[in-house]
């Protein structure tokens, strides 16, 4: 099994362009995920299929002629790749790139790239949305004013929308942070400068040292009034939100998802919310993507008769979508591709995208 080499400057072997596979004269791109953003001009010679929606059962055909595939989100796993002889590219139109079999991309000598950090002012800014619309219950409200005269009858609403009390001012929030990279550090950044109270930064779940600056993450729970999860999706995150996790935090706490989905057990939050174990929660991130009424515990199909899930707001995955993200990916994307198509990944402006290359894992996140 290959190791992650995540230290130091690596020899990057690829400084001549990658020969081509025999019978190709040119590169062939296949874009499964054009609904998201369109793709910037290439300056090197290529063929390609552009695909806008790309579903599961359908990449492992789509990507067969590929040297270079292009996701966003949709999983391109090693079951697919194995019907791509001539890949040699996996670029992810996307700063996360949990998904990827990164071991089976540098045992095939796949090479793959991501867009670090493109979308942080855009997604550090929807978190503040969620933890407000869901904070002061915003959604609630409005559905009230809009579909019944309650307002009209009882001259306020607050103790219908708020039963326990009144909610808690940014002066009474401590934020408790599960991921501290540049996203977080970022929400870190606005939450202090709007006025909250104590910023707890978790240490690694189950980790048995604790890092300067940060709390267990068992603390993190117990004292944060709001959690904010931007940690990657890697096996030992999934579920990393249960149950037990909910059961430990505040009654008055606010659980916002900013990452992926399978991080926070949906089902158990869904259990949470319901019991009133804790104030509300928000994300822009579900387990099973495109979701809808009956896809997962969190969307009960009332058609059905089902009870929804009280004091959760969702977004679709929206929270990076922002003219200057779309602008920083396509140019992240460009350099990328040119510098992979030239050999120029040892180019400081192309190989911090380099998550593996020649057999090696260079980056995990």
């Amino acid at each position: 099994m290959t190791e992650p080499i995540l230290n130091g400057e690596p020899e990057w072997s690829l400084q001549t362009p990658p020969p081509l596979p025999p019978g190709y004269d040119k590169h062939h791109i296949v874009m499964l995920e054009a609904v998201h953003l369109a793709l910037p001009p290439f300056i090197f010679p290529h063929t390609i299929d552009n695909y806008q929606r790309t579903r599961p059962d359908e990449v492992a055909e789509r990507i067969k002629p590929a040297t270079i595939v292009i996701s966003n989100v949709v999983d391109v796993n090693p079951a697919a790749m194995e019907n791509a002889p001539h890949l040699q590219l996996l670029a992810v139109y996307a700063t996360g790139f949990g998904w990827v079999d990164k071991q089976y991309c540098a045992r095939r000598g796949i090479t793959v790239m991501n867009c670090p950090s493109a979308n942080i002012p855009a997604v550090s800014e929807h978190f503040l949305a969620l933890y407000f619309a869901s904070r002061k219950r915003v959604p609630m409200i409005d559905h009230i004013v809009k579909t019944s005269d309650e307002w009209v009858r009882t001259n306020s609403l607050a103790k219908r929308v708020w039963p326990q009390g009144p909610t808690l001012g940014c002066q009474q929030e401590t934020l408790g942070i599960v991921g501290y990279g540049a996203l977080g550090k970022r929400i870190e950044m606005l939450c202090r400068s709007i006025g909250f109270k104590e910023v707890l930064i978790a240490e690694r779940k189950g980790s048995e040292e604790v890092r300067e600056g940060r709390v267990t993450f068992e603390d993190m729970l117990k004292r944060s009034t709001t959690v904010v999860l931007v940690c990657p999706r890697e096996p030992d995150t999934i579920d990393l939100i249960g149950d037990v996790e909910l059961k430990m935090m505040r009654r008055e706490a606010l659980l916002v998802n900013m990452s992926r989905g399978g991080i926070v057990n949906e089902a158990a939050l869904s259990r949470a919310l319901k019991g009133g174990w804790i104030f509300g929660a928000a994300t822009d991130v579900l387990d099973k993507e495109p979701g809808g009424p009956g896809t997962t515990p969190l969307l009960p199909d009332l058609s059905k008769g089902e009870e929804p899930v009280p004091n959760l707001v969702i977004s679709s995955h929206v929270a990076w979508f922002s003219g200057q993200t779309i602008e920083t990916l396509q140019g992240i994307m460009k350099r990328n591709l040119e510098g992979f198509v030239e050999g120029r990944l040892y180019d400081p402006k192309v190989k911090g995208s380099v998550a593996v290359h020649d057999g090696r894992i260079w980056k995990l996140t």
